[in-house]
């Protein structure tokens, strides 16, 4: 028997699996493709510094460094933002997930490709993971079973944490040859772009990758039309797609993550930044939180009430940036384009753009959005967009209201 299963082999569940077989455990890592760390539907930006932070080495798999973002209104003349100095960074992906992969193993912890988790039966001394590889069906037992595989959770869905189908962005990127400026992050709103979310342009070492969220139609035809349309064409220099990939973002932080004998981490957990759908540092920070939770349960026994403390230890921590992140997202997507235009034009006023500047964070959200809900409708206001700061005012008191949570 082994002490954790884990079923997923992307960042979270590889950081879970390397920090609990450092500290002696028998952990198996099972992940349904061939190869780890594709396909991968992702931008791959962190903040500058944070995968540092987890032990890990970043200078070889960093690609291009952010210094600015351009946001592009749906109408007008596109607004820059920055600080003179490195926010976040581009990495590669998959040499990023394979790393995290490799460290696991050497940590101890056994790897299983091409094998697919189909079921998850607790049991009142451990649990079971059905699985298929290569056609054939596998058992694992394990003391503690860990979902670590993405939005749609099977671990999630069998384990009856995720009960019913929630909220959900759909994504589609692609690696194309663009000239996009380095360290420069292109951001495209707007309801003719990508409805309830935005689209992306970034550079990637000798590629960029161009892609969009939305919540509405089909997300393919869309970035097909970006990539056609006068935003992006003009720095398109090849037709030809060096990858695509499409997936989608969960519901952030209002999914159940713990049971008897069973975690959720990374996407499966919903833990994802609210307004970008980035989730590298908080499916990292969050598997972390889960590998010290597990590591005291599977010392005294994998009781629900000490699995329980991973909860309460995420929503100390990230509870804020949670809720906060999910009112103004919200906000966002009611938004009309004229909104958007006005807001983003007042981004070029000092008052507003030191704001922003003073209290942004590419990981951490929450401060500056304490400031925006507190101090956003009087700076609108005074700028003369009383017509939307009245409106933003009576959004942010609908929705600064206590933020329903998943039922235990």
């Amino acid at each position: 028997m082994h002490d954790a299963v884990v079923v997923g082999g992307g960042p979270a569940g590889c950081f879970f699996g390397k920090l609990l077989a450092e500290r002696g455990f028998n952990v198996a890592i099972l992940e349904e493709h061939a190869e780890i760390g594709r396909p991968m539907c992702c931008a791959g930006i962190v903040g500058a510094g944070d995968i540092e932070r987890f032990g890990i080495k970043s200078d070889a798999l960093v690609l291009d460094k952010l210094r600015r973002a351009v946001v592009h209104p749906p109408s007008g003349e596109p607004v820059e933002i920055g600080r003179g100095r490195t926010e976040a960074v581009v990495i590669d992906r998959g040499e990023f997930d394979r790393k995290l992969a490799e460290e696991a193993i050497r940590a101890g912890a056994e790897l299983f490709l091409r094998t697919r988790c189909i079921g998850v039966t607790l049991e009142k001394d451990g649990a079971s993971v059905d699985a298929k590889s290569e056609g054939k069906r596998v058992k694992l037992r394990a003391k503690l079973v860990v979902g670590a595989d993405g939005p749609t959770s099977v671990v999630g869905r069998r384990t009856g944490l995720l009960k019913s189908p929630t909220e959900a962005i759909k994504c589609a990127q692609a690696e194309i040859v663009a000239d996009i400026a380095p360290g420069t992050a292109e951001i495209y709103l707007g309801s003719g772009v990508a409805p309830g979310f935005f689209a992306w342009a970034v550079p990637a070492g000798d590629a960029c990758r161009v892609g969009l969220g939305t919540t509405e139609g089909n997300v393919r035809e869309k970035l097909l039309r970006l990539l056609k349309s006068r935003l992006v064409s003009g720095k398109v220099k090849s037709r030809n797609m060096i990858h695509f990939t499409a997936g989608i973002i969960p519901e952030s932080g209002r999914r159940r993550i713990c049971g008897e004998r069973v975690l959720l981490v990374g996407d499966a957990a919903g833990q994802v930044k609210p307004l970008t759908g980035g989730g590298i540092y908080l499916g990292l920070s969050c598997a972390q939180l889960a590998a010290d939770v597990a590591t005291r349960a599977l010392e005294h026994g994998p009781e629900g009430r000490i699995l329980k403390e991973y909860e309460d230890a995420v929503k100390e921590r990230f509870g804020k940036e949670f809720e906060l992140g999910t009112v103004m997202r919200r906000i966002f997507r009611r938004m009309s384009d004229k909104d958007l235009d006005v807001i983003l034009k007042l981004l070029s006023k000092p008052d507003i753009k030191e704001l922003v500047i003073k209290h942004a964070d590419f990981d951490k959200h929450a401060e500056l959005l304490s400031i925006l809900i507190k101090k956003g409708p009087g700076l609108l206001a005074k700028f003369g967009a009383r017509k939307l700061a009245e409106y933003l005012r009576r959004m942010f008191k609908s929705y600064t209201r206590p933020i329903p949570r998943a039922k235990a």
